[in-house]
Order: C-alpha cells, then structure tokens, then sequence
C-alpha cells in the first residue's frame, strides 16, 4: 500500500514503525524538522517538513495515488481539513484521529473513517482494568453498548469439565476459545477447561454476569 502519515506524535511514530515493517510505501508529513529528520534516520520513508492542510503539499505527497492518509495530529481542525483536501486529490480512503467528542459527528458527516480521543479510551482501559480485574481484555462496540472481551477460566469456576451448551448463556455469544495456543470454534459440545481464554460478545450490562461464570 501507499501510505502518507500526518503527525509524528506518539501515534504517528509507531504507525511509521508499524507500516513500514509491512512492507508499505510510506510517506510522512510533519512540520517539525527535528522529528522530521529522526524518522528518516531510521526508516526508510519520503519525508516531507510541511503543512498537510495545504493541498500544495499533498501534492507534492502525491495524495492521487494514496491508497489512504492517516491523520494523527492533535489538532481536529486541521486533521479534517487535510482529509477532506485529500479526498478531493483523489486519496482512497482518509482516517483520522479525532481529539474532542464534540468533533466526532462532523468527521462522519465527511465520511471520513475515525478513531476518537486515543487518550481517553486508553484512560478508559485502564480503569475497568482495576475495576474488572477477571476481565483480560476487551472492546468497546456501538458506542459502549456492547463489548467483545476475554476472560480465563479459572479454577474455581463451575464451568470447568462442563460442555458449553450446559452454561444456558442467552445473553451473550462465545466467540471463540483459546487453548495451549490453539483457537478453537466452539459448539454446544465443546467442553471447557480450566486456563481456557473465553471470547464473549454481549450487551454491556451483562459482561458482569457472564465473567462470573468463568472467572468467580
């Protein structure tokens, strides 16, 4: 892919490791030197010290045969202006980071495919950490209205040498079941065992009742 990345923050640095270790044509814009200058030391990336909401230098990024700009600035404002110049270059697809809740319907109304307040939803994780510590990891779904999360089997769950259409889950759907590194497809006869890695979908309300039965 052909890739141009606006913003060399702690998103935008990771992402240039990350697209670039897969093989990506990349392109990086920022209009600070410095940082500038730090990435081309180490990948091998077109860098170019400028502003990305001029379309001059989205020109000069060649945003016509992009197959997508990424935006990570801290600036809202000027994450959708480079969008929208973007896509009207002929870029494929356009994404941003968007920093304040307020900005986020201005952003879909652009169709620009977004991904909101990156600190906050790292604060977020973080606190249901601590307050569901039996939950290993999860994903927010509809806007907080449902989750996709992962629980390990414990010991002491009653679920443990039990098939799986025995637990009556009508809240929730397993998703999938890891075990000794093996992903496996359950069924109503699949059986479960302790240190099993559960994937469950569900209404957020019942994320709750359903770890329960895993992780007591």
């Amino acid at each position: 892919m052909y890739l141009i990345i606006v913003g060399l923050g702690g998103i935008g640095k990771n992402l240039v490791d990350i697209a670039t270790k897969n093989k990506n044509d990349v392109v990086v814009i920022d209009q600070d030197e410095k940082r500038c200058g730090e990435i081309a030391s180490k990948y091998d990336v077109l860098m170019i010290v400028g502003d990305a909401t001029e379309k001059s230098t989205l020109e000069e990024a060649e945003a016509s045969r992009a197959n997508a700009l990424i935006a990570t600035t801290s600036d809202d404002a000027a994450n959708l202006m480079m969008c929208l110049t973007a896509k009207g270059l002929g870029t494929k697809r356009t994404i941003a980071v968007v920093n304040q809740e307020e900005h986020v319907e201005m952003f879909k109304e652009a169709e620009i495919f977004l991904f909101e307040n990156p600190d906050m939803t790292v604060a977020n994780h973080l606190y249901f950490s601590v307050k569901r510590p039996r939950i290993k990891d999860f994903l927010t779904v509809s806007g907080g209205k449902a989750e996709v999360f992962e629980v390990v089997v414990s010991e002491q769950s009653h679920a443990v040498g039990q098939k799986l259409s025995k637990l009556r889950i009508k809240d929730g759907i397993i998703v999938a079941i890891e075990r000794n590194g093996d992903i496996l497809l359950p069924t109503g006869d699949t059986i479960i065992k302790t240190q099993d890695l559960i994937t469950v979908f569900t209404k957020a309300k019942n994320v709750e009742k359903i770890s329960s039965l895993f992780a007591p």
